[in-house]
């Protein structure tokens, strides 16, 4: 009866999250410029569009519409843009995100339905061809100029650090090669420990955070890749890892946490903002985040995009490490 129960109130939440995805969106009401904040991004994750289904590419549209009326820098994508990872649909994602976004800068990352699943939709087309498609849309619609899967996008002298997967057929799991692990190194050398933070984006969370062993076992990022990424993150300050893949409600529960400090590393895993998320707190959809970076703090404001407003129970304020 329980598991009854739990598929019920699952599918009454997306269907509900559905009914609200197609609400138009009027205008939130405008906030005044706050002068200490130095970067704002507005992020979600797994948005999971289908060309075939327009109430997601809705959904999206009104999911940047309700980020504009925030004035932020940059939207912040954190993979699984499609639901299989067919080029027609992944090419819908950019024209969207291109159109829609105004004055925000994009920032975005494929997800395992992006690079994983293309071959579930595309006649066999396997992760390598579904990266190179993503890698070239990025350079066509966002100019980012790019012929790897790793890269650095600056946002106000911020660096974000974009980890793409690169396995050659895997389904959930990411691979990274030795050539990203250097270059996450690196670019953490350039960019980290100076007091500012640096925002390491992944799709996929490292295995052991978040609770991901509580409720998804397996769920999160497969050795050695896991504990290369988390001994280079660990040894630096002010280093943030944002990701999504988990579809975890949010919650302030130890074992199931939405952020999670562990080694001086913040992580923080967004929940989808399309499909269902596990009810291990607050299950809604439409959900992501608002990040504030001051000199002192960065500051994590959850949002409700389909509903336009606040959910502060989620938001997080963390300092930063003074640079001296």
């Amino acid at each position: 009866m329980s598991h009854v129960l739990f598929l019920l109130r699952r599918y009454a939440a997306m269907v509900l999250a559905f009914v609200l995805a197609l609400l138009p969106f009027s205008g939130a009401v405008k906030e005044e410029a706050d002068d200490s904040v130095r970067l704002k991004a507005a992020i979600v994750s797994d948005v999971h569009i289908d060309r075939r289904f327009p109430i997601g590419q809705l959904a999206l549209k009104n999911c940047y519409s309700d980020m504009r009326s925030l004035s932020p820098d940059a939207a912040v994508v954190l993979g699984d843009l499609t639901n299989y990872g067919d080029r027609a649909t992944l090419e819908r994602f950019f024209e969207i995100t291109r159109d829609e976004l105004g004055d925000m800068q994009p920032v975005v990352i494929s997800g395992n339905h992006d690079i994983g699943h293309a071959k579930e939709a595309d006649g066999g087309r396997m992760n390598p061809e579904a990266l190179a498609d993503f890698m070239t849309l990025c350079n066509e619609y966002f100019d980012y100029g790019i012929d790897v899967p790793y890269y650095t996008r600056l946002v106000n002298g911020y660096a974000f650090l974009c980890l793409n997967d690169e396995s050659a057929d895997n389904w959930d799991n990411p691979e990274y090669s030795d050539a990203a692990l250097q270059f996450l190194s690196d670019e953490l050398n350039t960019y980290a420990d100076r007091g500012m933070p640096v925002f390491v984006l992944l799709h996929v969370p490292l295995s052991g955070i978040h609770g991901e062993e509580n409720f998804y076992q397996g769920g999160g990022t497969e050795e050695p890749w896991n504990s290369a990424i988390k001994k280079t993150l660990e040894q630096h300050s002010n280093v943030f890892c944002l990701s999504g893949h988990l579809h975890k409600a949010l919650s302030k529960n130890q074992d199931t946490p939405t952020y999670q400090c562990v080694n001086g590393v913040h992580y923080l895993n967004l929940p989808s903002y399309l499909m269902p998320n596990w009810p291990v707190g607050l299950a809604v959809n439409g959900t992501g985040y608002v990040m504030e970076v001051r000199s002192d703090s960065v500051t994590f404001r959850c949002r409700s995009y389909y509903l336009h407003n606040w959910l502060a129970n989620y938001d997080y304020v963390i300092p930063l490490v003074s640079a001296d």
